[in-house]
């Protein structure tokens, strides 16, 4: 580990590492130390215990860290420093990441493609810090992004008995972005090119209702007659 941004795997690791190497309980500080009286074999026990829990540690730790713990001498104190050094800096990154998924909304002219990759990116940032992201509140944060356009998709899917999985609401949009092209609501551009919503005018055209000249038209228009 060197900075905030892995710190949650580095923990996960580290306690998968040390629970396969016996030694999770010196490194989580329930394994008492012997005491003054204890036989020597217990002693020399703990001690490699310690020593091999210690090793688990630093070895995870990029060597600028190592002088923030090397002068530690329980495995116990130096997990907690870590964790002390780190945890804040975690916490101000899940706040950031979840202000990020909530606030997530399609852009003009982006695919669904690009939108779900972008709200994939946020949640599979969250776990990396130990933070799981229910199905459900994915779905919730994908329909509510969506734009005014998508109204019609939003309420079939919202009113329907079941909500979707993540995946299945995924190619829900995935099917309904081609019918929307196939239908001229959104249109593809030249091939490599994004995909950008028409503009309203061209419904109103479609239904029959009055279309906007330009400015420049109608001023000239009125200055013909006077």
């Amino acid at each position: 580990m060197g900075d905030a941004s892995n710190f949650g795997a580095w923990k996960v690791k580290l306690e998968i590492i040390a629970d396969n190497n016996d030694v999770l309980e010196y490194i989580q500080g329930r394994m008492p130390e012997p005491p003054e009286n204890a036989s020597a074999s217990l002693k020399n026990r703990y001690k490699k215990g310690e020593s091999k829990a210690k090793k688990i540690i630093t070895d995870g730790l990029q060597d600028h860290l190592l002088a923030y713990v090397g002068n530690l001498r329980k495995s116990k104190d130096m997990y907690d420093k870590i964790d002390d050094m780190y945890e804040i800096n975690n916490l101000n990154e899940i706040i950031t990441l979840k202000d990020q998924l909530k606030e997530s909304k399609m852009n003009k002219g982006e695919v669904v493609q690009s939108y779900i990759m972008r709200i994939s990116h946020l949640r599979d940032q969250l776990q990396r810090v130990g933070q799981n992201v229910s199905d459900r509140e994915l779905v919730v944060v994908t329909l509510r992004g969506l734009p005014p356009i998508w109204e019609t998709f939003i309420t079939t899917i919202s009113n329907s008995n079941v909500l979707p999985s993540f995946d299945e609401i995924v190619g829900k949009l995935t099917q309904e972005e081609s019918k929307m092209i196939a239908r001229g609501r959104i249109q593809k551009h030249e091939e490599g090119e994004p995909i950008a919503y028409t503009t309203h005018d061209k419904r109103k055209k479609e239904k029959g209702g009055p279309s906007r000249k330009p400015p420049s038209q109608n001023t000239k228009g009125r200055n013909d007659r006077s």
